[in-house]
Formats: C-alpha cells, sequence, structure tokens
C-alpha cells in the first residue's frame, strides 16, 4: 500500500521555485567525460553530460546538499554543495581500477535497482507500473520471458511452469512467497517490493550459489543501511497500513502493519465471486538493523493471516460448493556480514518458515502444514582487481504434512526432506573487455544421490555500450510436495540452460536480446488423470524450451515520458505428468507482448502510467476430442491505468484500474471427471474473478524533515 509514498514524492519537488545546477565533468587528461549521471543524492533530480561533458538541470531543493556523480567504467565521486549559491562545477572521474566491474555477463538476468550495467528496471518501477497494484510478480510479467497465468498469479520463466521458481530473500529461500487463495483465483506476492534495495530476476544460467529450481531464480536484496524516523499512515478503497520506524544512531527498528478486507469494496462493485466470507488478511513485518565496526546484521520477521469463504462452481456437481480457506504464514530471516580483513567477507544466514494452509470444499478438508529451513554460510575473497572467488555451503530442511479428509476417513502423509549443497565460483577479468565465470555446486539430499551442476559464462564488452554474453548450466530440482507424499524416491528433474544475449544502453535508451534453450530429462509422469494414493509414478518424462526475448526501454528521447516494450516467442513441448506424448503445456503463452508508459503532468502535480499486455491462446485438452490438448484458447489484451496526485510533499491520492477496457479472457476449461448421460465431459470456463479491479488510496508520511522519502533505498 506504501508504494505511490515513492511514486510522487520526487515530481513535487519541481512545484516550487527552482535552482540551477551547471558545470563540466573530465577525466585527467582534461578531456570531457560523455554520458556522466549526475543527480542529489536523496532525490530524483539530476542531469546527463553531453559530448562536451558539460551537465545542467534544475532543482527545487535547497541548503546544502551531496551531489554524486557517476560514469560506467568510472570511479563515482560525491561532492557537498550550497544550493544558494549558483557557480559552475568542474569534477574530473578517474577511469575505474577494477577490472571486473568494466563488464557485466548479462546473460539470463535483469536486474532492478542499485544502478547496475544491466539495469531494466527499479523497485519504483515495479510498484508504479499500472496493472501490478505493488505486486513484484505482476510488474516482472511485464518483462521478456516472464509470464504470470491469470487464474493462479504465479510466475512462470521461459516454457517452466511455477515451481520451477525459487525466491530467495538476502540469499536464503522463501519457500511460501505467494499469499493463499482457493483454486482458479490468483495469488499475490507475500513482501512490499519497498523493502528490497535490489531485485535480481534470473531467467536462467543462473549462479552455482543457487540450486533446487529448474528454470529461474528470484533474488531480493535488503539495504544494508540504518533507516531514518518516520511514521507512514495507507486509507484505501481495500483496508488500512500503519507503519514506524525508530532510530538509534546505528540500529533501527521498523515495524508495518496493514489490514484487508474486501467486503465493503464487494457491496460496491461487485465481483465474479459468491463470497461468503469476502477475504480478510492480517499482515505485519518487523524488521532490525544494526550497523557494526566491520558488519552489518538485519533481522526480518512477517506474519500473514488469510480468511475467506464462497460458493464456487464445479464441474462435477450441479450447484456450486462451499469452498472454506484459512491461512496463517510466519517466516523469520536473519543475515550477518562481516569483513574479515585481506579482502575476505563472510556471510551467514538463516531463514525459517511456516505455513498452516487449511482448506475445505464443503464435506472435504485437505489441510496441510509446512515447515521449511534454510542455513547458509558463504565466504567472498576479491584476490586482485582480475579475481574473485565465492564459496559456501548450504541445509535445507522441510517437514510437509497433507490431511486428506472426508465423513468416513481421515488420511495423513508425511514428508521430511533433507538437502545439504556445496558451491564454488571464480570471476576472472582475462582483459577489460572479456570476463568469465565458473561455477559448480554438489547437492545431496537424504533420497538422492549426489548431484554435481557446472555453470559457466561469459561476457565480451563490444564497446562502451553494448555487449554480448553466454551462459550454461546444469540444473536440479526436487519433485513437488504433493507428488512426493506418494513416492520420495523419485529422482530430481534435471534442465540444461544455454543463452546468448546482447546488450545495449546509451544515454537513458536500452535494448535486450536474447534466446535461448533447455533441454529437459527426468521429468515426473504418473499413470492417472487425478493423483491418488494408486498413482505410479516415474521419471521417463522429457521436453525442451527455446524462444526469443525483446526488451526496449527508452527514458528520454520524449520529456516526461518513460516507457518499455517487450516481447517473448516461446516455443516448448513436454512429456510429464499424464500426458501420453509431448505437447504443448497449458500453461505457455506462444507469444507475449507488453508495453509500459510513465509520464508526469507537472501542471496537475499527477503521474499517468498505462500498461497493455497481449497473450496469445493457450493449449488445453478438451476431453470431448478424441485426440490429446488439441483445445486452444484465444488471445487476449489488458488495459491497465493509474493516476497518482500530488497534494503535498507527503500526501498522495492513488487510483487505479485494471482491463480498462473490460476484456473477457477464458484461461481454459474445468472437465468433468466422469461423462453425462449423452457420453459428454461437461466443463466450466475458467474466467477472471473479476470484470477489472478499481483500487483508491490516500498516503501519508509523517517524518521530522518533511520530505522524506527513501530514494536512497532505491
Amino acid at each position: 500500500m506504501k508504494f505511490i509514498l515513492f511514486l510522487l514524492l520526487y515530481c513535487s519537488l519541481h512545484a516550487v521555485a527552482q535552482t540551477q545546477i551547471h558545470g563540466q565533468v573530465i577525466d585527467k587528461n582534461k578531456k570531457a567525460v560523455r554520458y556522466a549521471n549526475i543527480f542529489i543524492e536523496g532525490t530524483y533530480d539530476g542531469g546527463t553530460t553531453d559530448s562536451l561533458g558539460n551537465f545542467v538541470f534544475e532543482t527545487t531543493e535547497s541548503g546544502i546538499k551531496i551531489l554524486k556523480f557517476t560514469a560506467i567504467g568510472r570511479e563515482s565521486k560525491s561532492i557537498t554543495i550550497d544550493l544558494s549559491q549558483n557557480k559552475p562545477i568542474l569534477i574530473q572521474l578517474d577511469e575505474l581500477a577494477k577490472q571486473l566491474d568494466e563488464v557485466v555477463i548479462q546473460a539470463g538476468l535483469l536486474q532492478a535497482g542499485d544502478n547496475g550495467k544491466n539495469t531494466v528496471m527499479t523497485p519504483l518501477d515495479i510498484v508504479s507500473t499500472a496493472g501490478s497494484m505493488g505486486n513484484i510478480f505482476g510488474a516482472l510479467a511485464t518483462l521478456p520471458g516472464a509470464q504470470v497465468a491469470g487464474e493462479n498469479g504465479r510466475l512462470m520463466v521461459h516454457g517452466g511452469n511455477a515451481s520451477e521458481t525459487q525466491t530467495y530473500i538476502n540469499g536464503i529461500r522463501v519457500a511460501q512467497p505467494y499469499s493463499s487463495s482457493p483454486n482458479d483465483v490468483p495469488v499475490r506476492g507475500r513482501f512490499s517490493p519497498f523493502l528490497f534495495k535490489g531485485v535480481n530476476f534470473s531467467t536462467g544460467g543462473y549462479s552455482a550459489e543457487y540450486g533446487n529450481a529448474l528454470s529461474s531464480v528470484l533474488i531480493l536484496n535488503t539495504p544494508n543501511q540504518i533507516e531514518e524516523n518516520k511514521s507512514e499512515i495507507s486509507i484505501s478503497s481495500v483496508g488500512l497500513g500503519l507503519s514506524n520506524t525508530q532510530n538509534w544512531k546505528t540500529k533501527s527498528l521498523t515495524f508495518n502493519t496493514s489490514y484487508t478486507n474486501l467486503k465493503p469494496y464487494s457491496k460496491i462493485i461487485t465481483p465474479n465471486i459468491d463470497w461468503t466470507k469476502p477475504y480478510e488478511n492480517a499482515s505485519g513485518e518487523l524488521i532490525y538493523r544494526q550497523k557494526l565496526n566491520t558488519g552489518f546484521i538485519s533481522m526480518y520477521t512477517s506474519f500473514n493471516f488469510e480468511d475467506m469463504g464462497l460458493y464456487q462452481a464445479n464441474s462435477n456437481y450441479a450447484k456450486p460448493i462451499l469452498v472454506k480457506k484459512t491461512a496463517k504464514n510466519i517466516y523469520w530471516n536473519t543475515n550477518y556480514e562481516q569483513q574479515l580483513g585481506n579482502r575476505w567477507n563472510l556471510q551467514s544466514g538463516i531463514g525459517l518458515g511456516y505455513l498452516n494452509d487449511k482448506l475445505y470444499a464443503d464435506s472435504m478438508g485437505m489441510p496441510h502444514q509446512e515447515t521449511a529451513l534454510h542455513i547458509k554460510e558463504k565466504l567472498n575473497k576479491s584476490w586482485n582487481n582480475k579475481l574473485k572467488s565465492t564459496l559456501g555451503i548450504d541445509y535445507f530442511f522441510t517437514n510437509y504434512k497433507q490431511d486428506f479428509i472426508n465423513p468416513s476417513a481421515t488420511k495423513t502423509f508425511q514428508l521430511q526432506s533433507s538437502v545439504v549443497a556445496a558451491y564454488t565460483e571464480t570471476t576472472y577479468a582475462l582483459t577489460k573487455k572479456v570476463i568469465a565465470k565458473l561455477g559448480l555446486r554438489g547437492t545431496k539430499s537424504n533420497e538422492q544421490s549426489f548431484i554435481v551442476e557446472p555453470r559457466a559464462s561469459i561476457g565480451y564488452l563490444m564497446n562502451p555500450h553494448s555487449q554480448f554474453s553466454f551462459a550454461y548450466g546444469d540444473f536440479h530440482q526436487q519433485g513437488p510436495q504433493e507428488v512426493l507424499i506418494y513416492d520420495p524416491h523419485l529422482k530430481w528433474s534435471e534442465a540444461q540452460h544455454y543463452i546468448l544475449n546482447y546488450y545495449y544502453e546509451k544515454n537513458g535508451r536500452t535494448l535486450r536480446l536474447e534466446t535461448y534453450r533447455k533441454n529437459y530429462n527426468n521429468l515426473i509422469k504418473y499413470t492417472t488423470r487425478t493423483i491418488t494414493n494408486e498413482t505410479n509414478f516415474n521419471n521417463q518424462g522429457e521436453g525442451y524450451a527455446q524462444g526469443l526475448d525483446v526488451f526496449l526501454r527508452d527514458n528520454k528521447s520524449i520529456k516526461n515520458l518513460q516507457y518499455w516494450i517487450s516481447y517473448a516467442f516461446t516455443d516448448t513441448k513436454r512429456n510429464e505428468g499424464d500426458a501420453p506424448l509431448s505437447v504443448v503445456p497449458s500453461y505457455v503463452f506462444r507469444h507475449t507482448f507488453s508495453v509500459v508508459a510513465k509520464y508526469w503532468i507537472n501542471s496537475l502535480h499527477s503521474q499517468i502510467s498505462l500498461t497493455d499486455n497481449y497473450l496469445s491462446g493457450r493449449s488445453f485438452d478438451d476431453r470431448n476430442q478424441a485426440s490429446y490438448m488439441q483445445g486452444k484458447t484465444k488471445g487476449y489484451n489488458m488495459l491497465s491505468g493509474s493516476w497518482s496526485y500530488l497534494i503535498s510533499p507527503q500526501k498522495i491520492i492513488h487510483f487505479s484500474i485494471s482491463n480498462i477496457l473490460g476484456s473477457s479472457p477464458i484461461y481454459g476449461y474445468q472437465y468433468a471427471e466422469q461423462p453425462n448421460q449423452q457420453g459428454i465431459y461437461n466443463r466450466l470456463a475458467i474466467t477472471p474473478t473479476a470484470k477489472r479491479f478499481i483500487f483508491v488510496g490516500f498516503f501519508w508520511t509523517i517524518s521530522s524533515n518533511k520530505k522524506e522519502n527513501q530514494l536512497d533505498n532505491l
């Protein structure tokens, strides 16, 4: 709910008197440094040098401020300036000494934040993108290679299903990253994007530091910095929010809490859901940070309580069935980082997640509980300016319990899994233009023999603005828990990734092209359409996925306008589950196309955002046809928009609406398990739970400096 505070606070600074800042950036030979970035820390006020190294921009800030200068391949520099003295500034930026930072391997990696060379969106973009509603996974769906199915809201990457992507916070796995929901009702991410300084989204070929994911990892990193005193209040059409931060110089403690209840909203705008108890959620976060002499410690705890009830149509029953669902989720994450001297760095972390999910459908119940533990130790060593190494060890423990309840009996299945993994990775700058990374990960579980996974990647810098990179890797993943409770001895599935990437960035414009190939082996197959205690399993499945991703972003061509365009082509077939042959999976869109635009209107103190998504039709198995998976849904288009208005530097009104044009997509069909008297399988179309969603919110930040915006965290 707090995301609009970040969207407009920086824009308010243009509404009052402005001061001009100008000067020149040169190198040690007194030559102009082109395309250097200059900005006032804590704001978005800044500019870029021209071909002569000159820069000029305006700001409404006043007093003593810190002005920062950055440029690709050069050391950053910060100076203190007095804005009351309008004097020209002359700054010298020297070449960057560390060659490892001069070229970044782009293959398979999309980054948000930190102004890295492979940054394609900022955390602010994640939450201000129309249609995302502040949901990390919703915003990532506008990037190439990522898909989010409308009926479940889960992230899928390069032809893989949602279970093939793992989520990490500060290097620690989050076993339950999504909220809870009944079947065919989309979920959201459990975590706020504003907790994170950087978001690294891998589309494949990821580092040896991570494992147990066939397709992708989403890596979220919180900032190692002490927060300032402040309070935030939010009131919206769906709930309330409150947060407070206390600062004690080298320590800070933040508490966030929010309450959501869709009952009032549902009385005004009727959804396509027959609620008996509209969705209700109470959640909170506690974040403690402490700066040490040569280290940093952070502790993060969250809780999430959900409750809902509804009548849901089912193709196996003449009348809708009563569905009740409650969920309690608690997550705790602690990280410790310490400089050991002689260029050694130690990172230790532990994460514990607990989920108690209770789902009941009429007289049937399927409650389950999961406890997941991850312990991590990692050492980093910079040997010199060309060579650095990482080595570490992971321990994972999962306890999963599933109950199946009916009026006559209750069956309980339980699974315990222990996994130990060790890894090493070395990055070496062969030249100023070529960098190589070699990694190796070894994994052993209580049910799986030792697995070795080699990883390799290389990057070549063609010129200061463009580069090629290539990545290869072997990846394995345990089977899903709902399968392993029946057969825990199944092998881990396997995938090989091959990724070729071209990346161009110059003067606020970015072009990213990527082609890939994935080969799957040891996919899980089973002998019945619905998994039961009588089902037999094996690892004889296989498949492939290949395709092309295109991403174009432009922040400069039109004043006050930012936009990006993404397109993904996915060609995939898999022989898995109960499929009798290799087919296109029902969850894959062959074509996806997105356009995102954001425009600031200075005279109205407003920002307008539009997002347009096109998704091609998906395959489905029409049980009334003789052949398998020959059905195809129609493609559809979704247009979403938002408007944010700044009342004052710390008060904002936000309005957003999804599916403006009222598109009525069909995601697929649910078929009855048995045919009717005419030999026809009844079916129900799976459609959105609401024609559109409308959100209105008021957000207020209270801080001592009257301008607190946390932009430094972005």
